[in-house]
């Protein structure tokens, strides 16, 4: 009788030192795998632009911003994209146009051309950077999420950007003191001859 309690004791501390000693074990895993959950998710949530389908189109069906001439490229939905805008509006400070940056994108911007000033004389500047003792007449762009606000395009141009954020719509703008008499009629060569030869002012913008 005595021999059958002792191995019932027995049996039960195998049975509790079983259940101790598995304890842990599976308490430490715990952590590790709510730990790794947690940081996989944070990796997935510090690269969006991976998710994002960069392949679509960046205009609506309609173009419209004033007389602007879009390139058929403009409406492509497969990367790269290469979009030319011929005649930006000059005739104010800025103009959103209908052409959309996602974020990840690969933008490079290149820009030529010459706008009509006004007044007297001989009157055309070049676009992206004019010969003019006032500081005035720059093409100025925002790409969101990549260059700063309206930033003057010489200072853009060649560069390569990733756009970031949540991207957006295209601003191009003009730099002047007065806009009502500014446009592409009325060619001339240009202040000093800078014109001479030249075409309308033009943006183009390659997105891979």
């Amino acid at each position: 009788m005595r021999k059958h309690v002792m191995t019932l004791i027995a049996a039960v501390a195998l049975t509790a030192g079983a259940a101790v000693s598995t304890a842990p074990s599976a308490l430490a895993a715990a952590p590790d795998a709510a730990g790794g959950t947690a940081r996989a998710a944070a990796a997935r949530a510090s690269q969006p632009a991976a998710n994002v389908n960069r392949n679509v189109r960046r205009v609506p069906a309609a173009l419209a911003a004033a007389n602007v001439i879009y390139s058929p490229g403009c409406s492509g939905t497969t990367l790269p994209i290469d979009c030319t805008i011929t005649e930006p509006v000059v005739t104010q400070r800025e103009t959103t146009y209908p052409f959309s940056f996602l974020p990840g994108d690969h933008v490079t911007v290149t820009a030529g051309g010459c706008v009509q000033t006004g007044g007297h004389g001989l009157t055309w500047k070049r676009y992206v950077d004019p010969a003019s003792d006032n500081d005035l007449y720059h093409g100025l762009i925002t790409v969101p999420g990549a260059t700063a606000d309206l930033a003057r395009l010489v200072n853009v141009v060649g560069r390569p950007y990733v756009v970031g954020g949540r991207g957006g719509s295209l601003k191009l703008g003009y730099e002047d003191d007065g806009y009502s008499d500014n446009g592409y009629t009325a060619h001339d060569n240009g202040t000093g001859n800078q014109c001479l030869n030249s075409v309308n002012a033009y943006v183009r913008i390659v997105v891979s």
